[in-house]
């Protein structure tokens, strides 16, 4: 297949459609969730069904129906096994510096009722779903012609944006710690993504790992500060693991203007 050109988001109508299509996309997904309920990725696989073909939409609208609106443009294609170790290796650390941490403390820690039930849901909200939205549609369009640093610096803001409405329904050093994370973990999530081949595999394993661990495991007696330790090592952890792979160092590159055709 011939590569196509896909569209740069420069001009003020790109930026619109593109800021437009995210904004859209996320308040279905959010108010989908609450209508549904799905706090814990209860009903987190049709939420996946609303968003991804909304999110294809909006892709569609952005390029115009040409170039990159296929599936495998938003980081659905085959991943590179690169990516999915990078990520694998990061959730054994976060995991072990939780055990660790509970372990120091002397908390008690059990399995949410009918956890298990929970987990497929959970991936296809809190991973799939997001990182779809997040990485494939927002960080995927701004790479397009700018080098890794500038697109996730700009894919940043909307990411970090769209989590101040925790703020309503968390305390404030929960909501606090929440942003803060969302600012450090844009760098990390789109790193996988990029090693990964422009797919969001492994920064939806991640991102499904830190969303859904503190929502399977019930702490006890200090379940706040489990979560506010779990969110600092979970900005932490990846910065250091996805460094220490040597990852950060390759990504300066400005991204290609043709479209790349994942494998399937």
């Amino acid at each position: 297949m011939e590569p196509t050109e896909p569209r740069v988001v420069r001009t003020r109508t790109d930026w619109v459609r593109l800021v437009t299509g995210l904004a859209v996309v996320f308040l279905l997904f959010h108010w989908s969730a609450d209508a549904l309920k799905s706090d814990r990725g209860q009903h987190g696989i049709i939420l996946a069904l609303i968003v991804l073909p909304a999110t294809a939409a909006a892709q569609w609208s952005l390029h115009r129906g040409a170039g990159r609106s296929k599936w495998p443009a938003l980081g659905l294609g085959w991943p590179r096994a690169r990516g999915l170790a990078a990520a694998v290796a990061i959730t054994l650390a976060l995991w072990l510096v939780a055990f660790l941490f509970v372990l120091a403390r002397g908390l008690t820690v059990w399995f949410y009722p009918r956890w298990l039930y929970l987990l497929p849901g959970l991936f296809a909200q809190a991973g799939v779903a997001e990182e779809v939205l997040f990485r494939g549609y927002l960080f995927g369009n701004l790479r397009i012609g700018r080098t890794f640093w500038r697109a996730a610096l700009l894919s940043m803001l909307p990411f970090t944006a769209v989590h101040l409405i925790l703020f309503f329904s968390m305390p404030w050093p929960i909501a606090l710690a929440a942003v803060l994370l969302a600012v450090i973990m844009s760098f990390p999530l789109a790193c996988l993504y990029e090693v990964g081949g422009g797919t969001i595999w492994a920064s939806a394993l991640l991102h499904f790992v830190v969303q859904g661990t503190v929502k399977v495991l019930v702490v006890s007696p200090e379940p706040a500060t489990f979560a506010l330790a779990w969110m600092i090592a979970s900005g932490l952890v990846p910065l250091l693991i996805v460094g220490s792979l040597g990852s950060l160092g390759s990504l300066g590159s400005t991204g290609s203007s043709k479209v790349k055709q994942p494998r399937s």
